[in-house]
């Protein structure tokens, strides 16, 4: 197996890929698995959310780090922690991750990584047996991003526990000798700048929720695409090994 890992994407993706956006996306999506939820949809456009409301979906999602007008909650994990989720569908918007979805999705298998369900997606990864893996990042803004890179490095050296016949390519040499020099998780993301964002906007408690590793078993999946106008829907569902 090929572990390739791509700071932002690149592409062409064509077997399985995993999405990283630690801060927040990928970090929220296995969260709200946990919670007992039973779909989660992802679009960057907030009229695309707001279409399907009427079908009773929740509305989570951020701009700027904070909750847009008429959404159920925001993207803050320490918050969605609290709030009762049991059988809800959720549809979330956030400016990161879910940009990159309309070129990530012509992979085999699409899944969303983060620190937090790092061992979940390594166990998933391993039994695809898939050819390659490429581990791509969301970065910030457009430009790669220290959060995302370390949990690149973890999910690789995990999947190579998993499976040890693998070989890195791309960024995952770099991205590993960079987690060698930030040991704590939680370092990395303070240091990142969605991290130094976040703490501008007095949510730095959701560093430290994001620090936290392989603390789910989830592992979000994408199932289908739905069009919608001005940004398709994208529907992911709970696909741990």
């Amino acid at each position: 197996m090929k572990i390739n890992t791509d700071l932002i994407p690149s592409g062409p993706y064509h077997d399985v890929v995993v999405l990283i956006d630690v801060l927040r996306t990928c970090t929220v999506a296995p969260l709200l698995f946990d919670m007992g939820i039973t779909e989660l949809a992802l679009t960057p456009s907030l009229r695309s959310a707001k279409s399907v409301a009427s079908t009773g979906a929740l509305l989570v999602g951020e701009r700027q780090g904070v909750p847009p007008e008429g959404f159920n909650h925001g993207n803050s994990p320490v918050q969605l922690a609290k709030a009762e989720l049991t059988g809800r569908s959720v549809v979330m918007v956030s400016e990161n991750a879910p940009r990159w979805l309309a070129q990530l999705a012509a992979g085999r298998v699409l899944l969303l990584g983060s620190l937090y369900n790092a061992a979940a997606v390594a166990d998933t990864v391993a039994a695809l047996k898939p050819e390659r893996v490429d581990l791509v990042g969301s970065g910030f803004s457009g430009e790669p991003d220290l959060d995302d890179a370390v949990a690149a490095a973890l999910i690789a050296s995990l999947i190579q526990q998993r499976a040890p016949d693998t070989t890195f390519t791309g960024a995952t040499r770099f991205a590993t000798t960079l987690a060698r020099s930030l040991p704590d998780p939680l370092e990395a993301l303070w240091r990142s700048v969605a991290g130094q964002y976040l703490r501008s906007i007095d949510l730095e408690q959701d560093l430290a929720f994001a620090a936290r590793v392989s603390a789910s078993r989830a592992v979000p999946t994408l199932e289908r695409v739905q069009s919608a106008d001005p940004e398709p829907l994208y529907y992911f569902t709970n696909g741990a090994a």
